[in-house]
């Protein structure tokens, strides 16, 4: 495996992060129906590097190789202070998928949420047939509790 980091988004993620987030492929596992505009993802950007999770309610990470090569992103949303509970969400670029870089990264993650963040719970809503992505998030640890949603308490 792959020895991998997660790392705040910077500016020159802008061009990555902009044909991920517009790439029609994805939509159909997320709430998105429409692209974001250069300057939209660019404000992003920006203000996710000064607002903290408990401001935004989220957290994007950049998962990198040691190298600092982007491997794809993971992301923390809907994040419930009050609950220690957030949404996870993660892509893996193309290229570097069945690499066991998905596992990884949201072990890492996990470990993030649990001595960083104080979050104890994680949930995925997972399109169903989105088979890959539901084995990753079983192999994980993660539990069906209805029809889309998986959750796990961490450790």
């Amino acid at each position: 495996m792959m020895k991998i980091k997660l790392r705040n988004l910077k500016s020159s993620d802008l061009e990555v992060l902009l044909k991920t987030e517009n790439d029609k492929n994805l939509w159909i596992h997320s709430v998105q129906d429409k692209p974001f505009s250069k300057s939209t993802i660019k404000n992003y950007i920006k203000n996710a590097s000064i607002q903290s999770i408990l401001e935004a309610k989220q957290k994007r990470f950049v998962i990198t190789s040691n190298k600092d090569q982007t491997l794809g992103f993971i992301d923390l949303f809907e994040y419930q202070f009050y609950l220690n509970k957030a949404s996870i969400g993660i892509v893996v670029l193309d290229q570097y998928r069945r690499t066991g870089i998905g596992y990884e990264s949201i072990k890492l993650l996990e470990s993030y949420c649990l001595n960083i963040f104080g979050i104890k719970k994680l949930c995925a809503s997972i399109n169903p047939n989105n088979k890959k992505s539901i084995k990753l998030f079983q192999k994980c640890g993660f539990v069906k509790t209805s029809f889309k949603l998986y959750e796990k308490n961490i450790k």
